[in-house]
């Protein structure tokens, strides 16, 4: 396992403070969240960047109107199963 030296200013520590109180975890727990968290949510706006361009791709070869909707139709709703944090 790694370790990182973190410095934060004096109000976001207290912050964290008062946060950890009130969910009652460590910090090292409350920070490991945080930056899993994070890291969920980049791959999160790098799939839908991806599915993006896919549809783009499809869109361009004319492709059945259709069908063209129900793959907009399903990825989205795929994607709407995480919630939207930007």
């Amino acid at each position: 396992m790694k370790s990182i030296l973190l410095k934060i200013d004096d109000e976001l520590f207290e912050e964290l403070e008062n946060s950890v109180k009130n969910v009652k975890v460590s910090k090292t727990t409350f920070i490991k969240t945080a930056i899993s968290d994070a890291i969920a949510k980049v791959k999160r706006k790098e799939l839908a960047n991806d599915l993006k361009k896919e549809i783009a791709l499809i869109n361009e070869q004319n492709l059945d109107g259709a069908l063209i909707a129900d793959f907009e139709t399903a990825s989205l709703t795929d994607l709407q199963k995480y919630p939207n944090e930007d």
